[in-house]
């Protein structure tokens, strides 16, 4: 009897270190729009640090408001961004200015584990940790290591560079909003390469919209230095996440609208051609 019980409970030990039901499982507990049951939204994004390059470049004068509007529909999922607050056309300036923004969607959508590391196939050398290793072999980081904590928490991500190291450090709290889940507040990421040393943090904030609580803010401080005695030079950028317009179907009415523009997929954001 005690055999059984032992090979019982090893038993479930072993489908709970099963790489890809506790990634899935840690993705059903971290909180986001779509955990909230949101299925259509369209916010406003402003960026401090492009509206002060904009205004740099003196192409449009002085800018009052530069501001990002992101589309999104869960079903079919589609992402798109229009730049609004400068003259019309200019296609290639409003190209390079949305190749700035897109890096800061995994803030309003997270992306899961099977989307984030395509690609790659899991492997579980020890309790809590995962390897996730590039079976393409054309990835610039051939292997992560995925740490958790004992309460399943993602607490560091490790990129096994082939030159230098890579570091991020999420932040994650339950909060009275996310109804148990994981909610992330603060990321910090560190790389070094060649005598380069590169850490970027970021801060999140929310607010109550529609009765959901959705991103308003996001403060990123960047330090860069060369070499381990330099003196590191900083700058930030804030985001404000503003006028959200959530499950009325201003994002599908959007995308009906033209039907040139496609369906979204990871790692691209569409717009309509101006």
């Amino acid at each position: 009897m005690k055999i059984i019980f032992s090979f019982f409970i090893f038993f479930n030990m072993a489908l709970a270190q099963d790489p890809v039901t506790y990634l899935k499982n840690f993705d059903s507990k971290v909180y986001s729009l779509k955990s909230k049951g949101v299925k259509d939204f369209v916010v406003d994004i402003e960026s401090n640090r492009l509206t002060k390059q904009v205004n740099a470049q003196q192409t449009f004068g002085k800018v009052q408001e530069l501001l990002f509007r992101v589309y999104w529909t869960q079903n079919p999922e589609r992402l798109a961004v229009e730049v609004m607050g400068l003259p019309e056309g200019f296609k290639e300036v409003k190209n390079e200015l949305k190749s700035g923004i897109i890096q800061f969607m995994d803030n309003l959508i997270p992306q899961t584990f099977p989307q984030r590391f395509s690609g790659y196939k899991f492997s579980s050398p020890r309790l809590r940790e995962f390897v996730a290793s590039d079976t393409t072999g054309i990835a610039p980081i051939p292997s992560f290591i995925l740490k958790f904590n004992d309460q399943d928490r993602l607490i560091e991500i490790i990129g096994n560079k082939p030159v230098g190291e890579l570091s991020i450090i999420p932040i994650f709290e339950k909060t009275s909003f996310s109804d148990g889940k994981w909610v992330l507040v603060k990321q910090r990421t560190m790389t070094n390469e060649n005598g380069q040393f590169l850490t970027i943090t970021k801060e999140i904030e929310y607010e109550k919209v529609q009765g959901i609580a959705a991103v308003s803010r996001v403060n990123y401080t960047t330090e860069h230095k060369s070499g381990v005695e330099a003196k590191p030079t900083r700058q930030s950028d804030d985001l404000i996440f503003k006028n959200y317009k959530i499950n009325e179907g201003e994002a599908l009415k959007y995308f009906l609208a033209d039907t040139k523009v496609p369906a979204q997929v990871p790692g691209r954001v569409d717009s309509k051609p101006e």
